[in-house]
């Protein structure tokens, strides 16, 4: 093997183990929530007796549309922290902060939903952080 081989052999090698991010598939539970998860936002809502509430946008259309709408339609949602809405668009998630004295988080969802404006959309629970 000529030094020059050599070289470009241990270059190759040595890239083999150089770290590369991880990259989710999107399709289960986790990797979804993990696209609007916020551990600060997430750490002090637990800390006040909030729970943060993680839903698939589903529906027709463009999903940047469809997102947009979910976040506004949350928003309106007596017991949801407007400031607290997070989303994606790939996949299409949304997650808020909810005060479950005012409502439970599949009635908060159920209530967005049934707000939805020009684009229709449907909110599955995907899961609930206490």
């Amino acid at each position: 093997m000529t030094f020059a081989r050599s070289r470009a052999f241990a270059a190759a090698f040595a890239l083999g183990f150089a770290p590369v991010p991880a990259m989710g598939c999107g399709i289960c539970i986790e990797d979804k929530v993990a696209t609007a998860y916020d551990h600060a936002l997430a750490t002090r809502a637990i800390a006040s007796g909030r729970v943060v509430v993680f839903a698939e946008v589903t529906g027709q259309g463009d999903a940047h549309a469809r997102v947009r709408s979910a976040r506004a339609a949350a928003a309106k949602v007596p017991g949801v922290e407007g400031a607290s809405i997070r989303s994606n668009d790939a996949p299409a998630v949304l997650s808020f902060v909810l005060d479950t004295r005012a409502r439970t988080p599949e009635a908060a969802l159920a209530l967005a939903q049934g707000s939805a404006g020009r684009e229709r959309f449907q909110l599955a629970l995907l899961k609930v952080l206490r």
